[in-house]
């Protein structure tokens, strides 16, 4: 019978294996639970099978002292981890560099911003899917949408999943056969029909389960953050970030590479942060960052310092969600923008102690994880989405994460303005310095127009220009007053009105301030 238990037991340990995915390393918490588990199961086998013999309680003294010292050696590890010893460590956790400003995109490169948010770009997902009868009996769009740099343009991609086990049991020799693919600035989305389909996935089951797959190949290396992403040829790709701990035993994750999973034929490899494939666009993920950036904000004067004093501790902001029932909750948002063939995130930085305006903003390379943070007075994200609602409040839109863009010298915010299921319907350009000033229009090229023309005079970067005007118009938009000029050379110039334009005539010289498609008089 005591033969018997302790094959139950073993079974057991190797179906805790199976099922939790422990990491096998001394930093790993799960591992130290299963110890003293197993600790505590060998002392009940031993008492049931061993309480009425002489020396009982000697040999079980021994268990007991194993079981005080893994647990003593456990608190240890997790007090030696802790913030209350090691904020100066924690605060180090990011590459964080000030700098005097960010190099914001500017309107122009709007094409980069993708301002459309994940609820929408699930709408056109599920729609386009709805659409297919043959798959969508058998398969589900996954709310996990990645924003990434497809050849350099801003795309959202979610693969398909089971539905449920009987779905994947009907399907697991063939496997998963696409993924959807949203153009946010295009408002389409498109299915990917793949030729061989993806067998392992997160929503499989046994050993096509992706993290179980993963497990098996690196049961010794710590990672999570799995998603989906796809390369600049469409082959689609798991990923999954690498981390350690790097204070103590338990504290100060920080991550390390990447493990990638064709999605086809599982084959696994992986990569430190310096050889990671160039195509991949995520190994630091928004969250990771916002949370190990606050803990920076908290830490970087000192422990006691962020529990008493609170002298200059910063944080990222969060935004308000609202859930299926309609309560509300705050938690962290970003706005993307695409650099150089890579995915850069955005939020905005203010004071943990007064959260009704920014203090400055971030950007930060979801591959490498690097952080620009620069220092710059301006409205938060979470009352520039309220008042843009406010602007069209009869039709009650919700406003999507805004990102920050350069308009002619002046930091503003862009953001689209969603009905009720979730379907982009306006646009909103809005003063990061003063939120009254703003443009909601159904375009949004029109919307960039309507603002910039109101703050052309803050540009610093227009040069002068000597033109021989060709035709001057005077247009009246929504109520404003606006000029365009056309010169010998056919080049068109807009600008806001000014009274002295009424007495330029035609093949008239005029020396003007300009960007090349906005002006005003020298």
């Amino acid at each position: 019978m005591k033969k018997f238990s302790l094959i139950v037991l073993l079974v057991l340990d190797l179906l805790f294996f199976y099922l939790f995915l422990p990491t096998i390393s001394i930093k790993s918490i799960p591992l130290w639970i299963f110890i003293i588990l197993n600790i505590f199961a060998l002392m009940s086998i031993y008492a049931l099978f061993n309480v009425k013999k002489e020396n009982y309680f000697k040999k079980f003294k021994i268990y007991i002292y194993a079981l005080a010292v893994v647990i003593v050696l456990f608190l240890l590890g997790a007090l030696f981890s802790s913030k209350l010893f090691n904020a100066k460590r924690f605060s180090n956790l990011l590459d964080i560099n000030e700098v005097e400003h960010v190099n914001l995109p500017t309107y122009k490169e709007l094409n980069k911003i993708p301002l459309m948010d994940t609820e929408s770009a699930k709408v056109l997902g599920n729609r386009k899917i709805g659409a297919l009868n043959n798959i969508v009996s058998q398969f589900e769009v996954s709310d996990d949408y990645m924003t990434i740099s497809y050849n350099n343009d801003p795309v959202k991609v979610s693969a398909l999943k089971y539905a449920d086990m009987w779905k994947w049991l009907a399907n697991k020799r063939n496997g998963i056969p696409g993924y959807v693919l949203v153009k946010p600035n295009a408002l389409s989305a498109e299915y990917i029909e793949l030729k061989e389909g993806m067998k392992y996935v997160p929503s499989a089951y046994f050993n096509q389960d992706l993290a179980r797959h993963i497990y098996f190949h690196y049961p010794f290396t710590f990672f999570d953050n799995i998603h989906f992403e796809i390369d600049d040829n469409g082959n689609p790709y798991y990923v999954a970030s690498t981390y350690d701990f790097t204070i103590g035993l338990f504290g100060g994750k920080k991550i390390n590479g990447a493990i990638v999973v064709d999605a086809i034929n599982g084959n696994t490899n992986k990569y430190d942060l310096d050889n990671i494939p160039e195509w991949l666009d995520i190994t630091f993920n928004g969250d990771y960052i916002a949370k190990y950036f606050d803990i920076y904000g908290r830490m970087k004067n000192g422990y006691l310092n962020s529990l008493f004093g609170q002298k200059g501790l910063i944080e990222s902001t969060t935004t308000t969600f609202f859930d299926s029932d309609g309560d509300s909750y705050r938690d962290n948002d970003f706005g993307y923008l695409i650099k150089d063939n890579k995915v850069y995130i955005y939020t905005g930085i203010t004071a943990v102690t007064n959260d009704e305006s920014n203090i400055g903003y971030l950007l930060a390379s979801e591959a490498t994880g690097k952080i620009e943070l620069a220092y710059f007075e301006s409205t938060d994200e979470d009352s520039v989405m309220r008042a843009a609602e406010g602007e069209v409040q009869e039709k009650r839109y919700r406003a999507s994460f805004p990102s920050l863009i350069d308009v002619n010298g002046t930091p503003a915010y862009a953001m689209v303005l969603k009905d009720n299921l979730g379907l982009v319907k306006m646009y909103a350009i809005v003063d990061a310095a003063q939120y009254s000033h703003m443009v909601v229009n159904d375009s949004l090229d029109r919307a960039i127009s309507l603002f910039s023309n109101g703050n052309i005079t803050n540009n610093t970067d227009l040069i002068e220009k000597t033109i021989t005007v060709k035709r001057i118009e005077f247009i009246n938009i929504d109520g404003n007053s606006y000029v365009y000029l056309v010169d010998t050379e056919n080049n068109i110039y807009q600008g806001e009105f000014n009274k002295d334009l009424l007495l330029v005539e035609e093949n008239q010289q005029l020396n003007i301030l300009t960007d090349g498609e906005l002006f005003r008089l020298k």
